[in-house]
């Protein structure tokens, strides 16, 4: 259902935006890998993998190099991801949703900057678009994919807020359907977010019976 709701939705807009196919393709893959993620689906990790691979050649052809980067990161950490999440870390069959402390937000915060203070100089002696919206928009889909890999509550925080800044970048790059791919993703990730507190809380709740 999902895969056809996406699959009817990106050919209406690559015919209202006169799209090419491989927006297309990695409108198709982002909705439904970023769905598959919110229900904590496995499958979610090989969809994820094409999605990046499409959309590394279509950030190229938009100038928008530390994009095209960052789905080589998001390949690499998905691949991780895949395996992680099967294997749960340290032994565990299956990996369980977590939080981080409070102190790893001032972590967060301060990789975040450095990251995008490196990248920017970068982009712009590339001659890349839009280089320190574009630097920090990576970054910080950096952190975010390494909590997701980790299962931590807190990626949809960061998703979100990448996500609603994504969709003004691409709006601006002529990018109007993955611009509407990326107002999904954020639908998705808020719903993401309350699934993921529901199902901690739930968990949490059912360790304490047990012990």
């Amino acid at each position: 259902m999902v895969v056809t709701a996406a699959m009817g939705l990106g050919i209406a807009l690559k015919i209202a935006f006169k799209g090419d196919w491989f927006e297309f393709a990695g409108f198709v893959t982002g909705i439904v890998g970023v769905y598959l993620v919110s229900i904590e689906n496995i499958w979610n990790w090989p969809v994820g993998l094409t999605n990046v691979s499409i959309y590394a050649w279509v950030f190229f052809a938009s100038k928008l190099y530390a994009d095209m980067s960052l789905q080589f990161f998001f390949f690499a950490l998905g691949v991780y991801g895949w395996y992680h999440w099967l294997r749960g870390g340290l032994g565990a069959t299956e990996l369980k949703i977590s939080r981080i402390p409070e102190i790893w937000w001032v972590y967060i915060v301060c990789i975040w900057a450095s990251g995008a203070a490196v990248y920017i100089p970068i982009i712009r002696y590339l001659g890349g678009a839009a280089p320190v919206i574009d630097s920090i928009l990576t970054v910080g889909s950096i952190l975010a994919q390494l909590l997701l890999n980790a299962k931590k509550i807190e990626n949809w925080i960061l998703w979100i807020v990448v996500d609603v800044v994504y969709i003004y970048l691409f709006i601006d790059r002529n990018l109007k359907s993955t611009a509407v791919l990326y107002f999904i993703m954020l639908l998705l990730a808020i719903s993401g977010l309350i699934t993921w507190i529901k199902t901690y809380r739930l968990e949490n709740q059912q360790t304490l019976k047990l012990s």
